[in-house]
C-alpha cells in the first residue's frame, strides 16, 4: 500500500468520526455505554473537531509530493493513533466502555500499523 492510498483510507475515517462526533455527540457518547451528560457532549464535540480538522490535513497531505512533508504526516497519524491506543486501554482497564470500544482499539492499532508501514517504506514512490 502506498501512502497516499493509506492517507485517503485514514482521512476519510478521521472526518466521518469527527463528523459524527461533532454532529452526533449524545448517540456517539451512548454508543461506547456512557451517559450522554452535557459537559461530556461538548468535550465529544471538541474531540470532533480536532477529529475532522485531523482529517482534512490528512486528506491534503496525501498529494504531498515531498517525502519529508509526507513523513511529517505519518508521524502524526503514528502520534494520534499510538496516543488514541493507549488512553482507550487505559479507559477499558478502568470499566469505563462497553465491549463496543474494542473496535475502537481496532482501528487505532490498524492505522498505526498502516502508517509505520508506511513510514518503513518511505523510499517507495508516492504515487
Amino acid at each position: 500500500m502506498t501512502a497516499k492510498t493509506f492517507l485517503t483510507i485514514s482521512s476519510i475515517f478521521a472526518i466521518l468520526y469527527g463528523l459524527g462526533f461533532l454532529l452526533l455527540p449524545g448517540p456517539s457518547i451512548a454508543f461506547y455505554g456512557t451517559e450522554p451528560e452535557s459537559h461530556l457532549i461538548l468535550v465529544m464535540r471538541f474531540f470532533g473537531s480536532a477529529l475532522l480538522a485531523f482529517g482534512v490535513l490528512e486528506w491534503f497531505g496525501r498529494d504531498f509530493r515531498e517525502w519529508e512533508a509526507v513523513r511529517a504526516v505519518l508521524i502524526a497519524v503514528i502520534i494520534l493513533n499510538a496516543v488514541g491506543l493507549l488512553v482507550t486501554l487505559g479507559g477499558i482497564a478502568e470499566g469505563l466502555f462497553n465491549s463496543t470500544v474494542w473496535s475502537s482499539v481496532i482501528l487505532y492499532a490498524a492505522f498505526l500499523a498502516g502508517a509505520v508501514y508506511c513510514l518503513s517504506a518511505g523510499a517507495r514512490k508516492l504515487a
